[in-house]
């Protein structure tokens, strides 16, 4: 059993928000941490009976959870109320529908301490109700590019602002979170709050260490979650915020590229996704007027076809946006297209025509003179579609690269 008089080594943060369905084996994976002195904050931001049983059910068994009620606060609110409540030495925050492998904390905090850390942070698995674990996108660059185990600064490893905001699959400094007064956008229901979280922790301290074993477990099929339902409005609000809230402070010049390249990834980058309205443009665009032109064209991360769809856009949002539904609709043609190239190209179709035409045109030999002649005719079709074949991916080839001239053209200012 834990020792109550102790002070807490992580401060768990949990929102909870209609995720009866998952809660319990969240709960479960936090309340067996290998690391036992920790502290448990489950903010219950919702009306869901169902939950707060749950919840209630732990509360009785465990001393080591609190229970705050904040109703319908939203995420960044819930969050922020645990990072005041917290008596932890550090703090972490789990989204309630995931698992954490069972020493995860007492590793991050292990490696927190031995290296004197503002912030551990480490790689996670994209995890499917079916029980399938996938590596996230960014682990084998990180790898590489980042000191491992060892203190570094966002000014030395910009790649670090990058990744996926995965503010879960980490421990903050309390201390540092409170001298800096790091906290979670309060928007009512608001998505994305993570952004400017990510970009606070990440760009305050040179005290960031890259732990690369992933820990955390995170849904990615859960009913209702943002990762299959990506929304435009609210990203796009969540980047004003992020302005608005650091319109005083000048960002190093070493972390601006990066952000930069992030923000458009996130606004424009959907635009050859999904619809957007002439509003939403044009708040894009405001936003985009913030940014020092000389450090997007002397961005080392950017592409030369991503700085001109940021110019276009700044420039004449309206016009941006026709070229961007323009552009969505060849995309579109252009994925059927190469639906029907990839049915032909692959090898399996490939071999398949081959071995038809083949056997066509050895069956002509032993047929009468009639049926002969339509066999090998079969045969001889056959084999100029096997030779189409052969020249599908060539052909695929070069006309990606054309749609890549062409996008680079189109959105030249």
């Amino acid at each position: 059993m834990p020792n109550i008089f102790l002070k807490p080594a992580v401060s768990v943060i949990v929102p909870v928000y209609r995720v009866d369905k998952y809660l319990t084996e969240c709960l479960e994976s936090i309340v067996n941490q290998t690391l036992t002195n920790i502290e448990i904050i489950i903010v219950d931001e919702g009306d869901d009976d169902r939950c707060r049983k749950i919840i209630d059910y732990y509360q009785s068994i465990d001393c080591r959870i609190v229970a705050p009620h904040k109703k319908n606060g939203g995420y960044g609110a819930s969050c922020n109320l645990g990072i005041s409540m917290a008596k932890g030495e550090f703090i972490a925050i789990v989204e309630s529908d995931d698992v954490l492998a069972p020493n995860m904390y007492e590793e991050l905090y292990d490696l927190a301490i031995e290296t004197g850390a503002d912030v551990v942070k480490g790689p996670y698995y994209e995890y499917f109700s079916n029980g399938t674990l996938r590596d996230c996108s960014y682990r084998r660059k990180l790898k590489t590019s980042v000191p491992q185990k060892k203190c570094f600064s966002a000014v030395d490893y910009g790649e670090i602002l990058e990744i996926h905001a995965s503010l879960w699959a980490a421990i903050y400094r309390t201390s540092y979170m409170r001298e800096k007064n790091i906290r979670f956008i309060q928007a009512k229901g608001g998505a994305y709050v993570d952004v400017g979280f990510r970009i606070d922790t990440l760009t305050n301290t040179n005290k960031i260490v890259w732990y690369d074993k992933p820990f955390y477990l995170y849904r990615v099929d859960a009913e209702g979650s943002t990762t299959n339902n990506f929304r435009l409005a609210p990203m796009i609000k969540r980047w004003s915020e992020v302005h608005q809230a650091h319109k005083d402070q000048q960002f190093n010049e070493y972390f601006y590229p990066f952000l930069i390249k992030d923000e458009y990834l996130n606004t424009i980058g959907w635009l050859k996704n999904i619809k957007c309205s002439e509003e939403e443009i044009r708040e894009i665009s405001t936003n985009l007027q913030k940014l020092p032109i000389e450090t997007i064209k002397k961005s080392p991360v950017l592409t030369g076809n991503q700085k001109n769809e940021i110019f276009a856009c700044r420039k004449d949002p309206e016009g941006f946006l026709i070229k961007m539904n323009r552009y969505r609709r060849l995309k579109r043609a252009y994925a059927d297209f190469d639906k029907f190239i990839n049915f032909f190209g692959s090898q399996s179709v490939r071999y398949s025509f081959f071995c038809l035409a083949v056997i066509f045109l050895l069956a002509s030999l032993n047929i009468s003179e009639e049926g002969g002649f339509i066999t090998s005719l079969t045969g001889i079709i056959l084999g100029l579609v096997f030779i189409f074949s052969l020249c599908a991916r060539v052909v695929q080839k070069l006309l990606s690269r054309a749609k890549e001239k062409i996008v680079n053209v189109y959105f030249q200012n």
